[in-house]
């Protein structure tokens, strides 16, 4: 049999120039854009959009632990571990433990923000058939996390006091220590993007498959150019203007909230016969029974229940002012790092 072309094997979450723009490269160019309008205007629609999205965003983690039924086979990941991260921010918090919560809040933001990257970046290189080498799995990690180590050093040394507003306790490794740490991780990304553009020059995506040749996929270098520039600008700019770390969390929620729908739609119009192919969506159901539109609504509001489910939630929670839903809402913060961190690992889709 011939062998299949990735584009048949769902190369691409939607299509390729959506991808780029909603999950990749593109979300940078809005990115520095949404840099510009602080700049001219003020940060207080970017801050209303924050809230929504990472309801939105808190939403989606949920939904997707729900439709997949996770806590039938991870009841230590789904239930036991959320109730001890909820039980332990509840002490910090009655004992008087603000400066603490607000420094783990900051480094598990950090670590969170870079594993998406990598959880993105490595679904488009899986489906290109995994690391090319093992010179492109040390490459690609490191391209990851040296900036994202880079930007929190270059963050706390350039704000030792205060992050988003509260003090926190900052890791500072002195001036030329967060610069040596830097120039590595510049250093590094360029490396990555001249090996893997000598690697895939000439070479198509879909041919390349068929060839027997392994390719690096598209996708996978505009996540790690988006991640860069997303901690580089985000970070670093941030440490002088707390606006701007509102930029890069816009940037990953719009992001998270495009793979999580992506992930639903895959599963729920897969199994209904719509024709998923990367660069076209044809319908194998008859036009008078709704085509593509019926089923894709469908698909699009079971998705949003969750997600509006969780916003009207914190809408009323924050109106209501109660003193004890405080530490619930930083213990859920820390229970959604913990949760998107297991649920989309491999083990977790095999269930």
């Amino acid at each position: 049999m011939e062998a299949q072309s990735l584009s048949d094997r769902r190369a691409w979450l939607f299509t390729r120039r959506t991808d780029f723009w909603l999950a990749c490269g593109g979300a940078s160019v809005a990115l520095l854009a949404a840099v510009l309008v602080i700049n001219w205007h003020g940060d207080r629609e970017l801050d209303w959009l924050d809230f929504v999205l990472s309801e939105f965003h808190l939403g989606a983690t949920y939904d997707a632990i729900l439709r997949r039924r996770l806590w039938r086979h991870r009841q230590v990941d789904v239930l036991l571990i959320p109730l001890v991260i909820l039980t332990l921010t509840y002490a910090l918090s009655l004992s008087g433990q603000a400066m603490l919560l607000t420094s783990i809040a900051m480094y598990t933001a950090v670590w969170h923000r870079g594993r998406q990257s990598f959880g993105v970046a490595r679904f488009y290189q899986r489906q290109a058939g995994g690391p090319v080498s093992r010179v492109h799995e040390v490459l690609f990690r490191g391209a990851i996390y040296l900036p994202m180590a880079a930007a929190t050093l270059a963050y706390t040394h350039l704000a030792p006091a205060q992050y988003d507003g509260e003090s926190y306790l900052a890791l500072s490794l002195g001036a030329e220590i967060t610069s040596l740490i830097g120039f590595a991780a510049a250093l590094w990304v360029v490396v990555y993007f001249t090996w893997t553009f000598v690697r895939s020059r000439g070479v198509r995506l879909d041919t390349a498959s068929q060839n027997g040749v392994s390719p690096v996929h598209p996708g996978e270098r505009w996540v790690v150019l988006a991640h860069a520039v997303a901690f580089g600008s985000g970070y670093v700019l941030g440490a002088t203007n707390a606006s701007y770390l509102l930029v890069l969390a816009v940037h990953h929620e719009v992001q998270y909230l495009y793979f999580t729908y992506a992930m639903v739609r895959h599963r729920e119009l897969g199994q209904t016969g719509i024709d998923l192919n990367a660069e076209k969506l044809s319908s194998k159901i008859p036009a008078e029974n709704g085509g593509v539109l019926r089923p894709e609504v469908k698909v699009m509001t079971s998705f949003l229940r969750w997600p509006v489910i969780g916003f009207v939630a914190a809408t009323i929670g924050g109106w209501l002012e109660v003193e004890w839903l405080a530490p619930l809402g930083v213990g859920g913060l820390f229970c959604h790092y913990w949760l998107d961190g297991r649920i989309w690992t491999r083990k977790s889709f095999q269930n």
